[in-house]
């Protein structure tokens, strides 16, 4: 279990580290942890632990741990409640593996954002406010293994002015693909799952999926035939 939690883990802080240096941000990584030296964009934590084994002081230590500090505890074996942290979120890493067979999948056609248009469209479908629109930005698109895929209202795929109406972001690391950032305009959670686990499916072939959700997103990663393979919890200061 440990070892997958480490791959989804890691991949996830790959993601993070792809986001924050969009912003300027100087990133560190080694094997206790990934950290930013300078706080990073609404809703990216500034610290995601590696090993099960960091102590609270060891992560603390290198962020600024100021009010505003978020630390992606990938275990759930941390408590930080001793420097005014509070628990903010607890959710689910989420495996599928490749050999799980896949859910039916809705009919529309969802196609890899490849300009920086058609990512600006994109973000402004995933973005659940104006002040979101701003922290993914089009130089994503130029990071290896980074994938967004979405789902626009109009099935014609010459159509590249019709809004997204749903979408996800794949993000390859070594033996892994993450899966996440998946949004969809109708509120059905568990259908937008199902869809976008297919359309990574299609971009990264027999690779494990990994990523992780909390609350109703649990459920529907499961629907889409995700195993849980640990905790985790964000906190914040």
């Amino acid at each position: 279990m440990t070892d997958r939690i480490l791959l989804a883990a890691r991949n996830n802080a790959l993601w993070c580290d792809a986001v924050a240096r969009s912003h300027g941000v100087v990133c560190t990584l080694d094997d206790h942890a990934w950290t930013a030296s300078t706080r990073t964009p609404p809703y990216y934590p500034d610290a995601v632990t590696l090993s099960p084994e960091v102590g609270e002081y060891d992560v603390l230590a290198r962020v600024d741990d100021s009010d505003g500090c978020s630390v992606k505890d990938s275990w759930s074996r941390l408590d930080l409640s001793m420097e005014d942290f509070a628990r903010l979120v607890v959710g689910e890493w989420v495996w599928l593996d490749p050999s799980t067979p896949p859910v039916p999948a809705p009919a529309a056609a969802w196609q890899r954002v490849t300009t920086p248009d058609a990512m600006a469209d994109w973000v402004r479908a995933w973005a659940s406010d104006p002040d979101a629109e701003a922290i993914l930005r089009p130089s994503l698109l130029d990071e290896p293994g980074v994938h967004v895929l979405g789902a626009r209202a109009s099935d014609d795929p010459a159509d590249g002015t019709s809004p997204f109406v749903s979408g996800a972001v794949v993000n390859v690391t070594g033996e892994v693909a993450g899966l996440g950032n998946v949004f969809t305009s109708d509120g059905d959670v568990e259908r937008a799952w199902g869809a976008a686990a297919a359309a990574a499916r299609g971009v990264v072939g027999g690779m494990p999926l990994v990523g992780w959700e909390a609350g109703a997103g649990v459920e529907a990663a499961v629907a889409a035939g995700c195993e849980r393979i640990g905790p985790l919890s964000v906190w914040l200061k």
